[in-house]
């Protein structure tokens, strides 16, 4: 009995994997950690270029405060 039911089920998800693409992940190994890696830089593409001085000035501020290093630092 409960192969039959297995029988019944396997050809409609079958059906449902070739319907909407889910038959292989052609993200597995390096190609897929790279564009894991490269896909919020995408969403950095798209912002203006005030929106990332402004993102980039928040990020060096915060390792400069961190780290507790100056800000213009010479060293003669």
């Amino acid at each position: 009995m409960g192969m039959n039911r297995r029988s019944a089920i396997e050809p409609v998800i079958s059906h449902l994997k070739y319907d909407h693409n889910m038959i292989r992940n052609f993200l597995k190994g390096k190609e897929g950690i790279v564009s894991m890696l490269s896909y919020p830089l995408l969403g950095l593409i798209s912002l203006s270029s005030f929106e990332l001085f402004l993102l980039f000035r928040k990020s060096y501020l915060f390792i400069v405060f961190i780290f507790n290093l100056s800000l213009v630092s010479f060293h003669f």
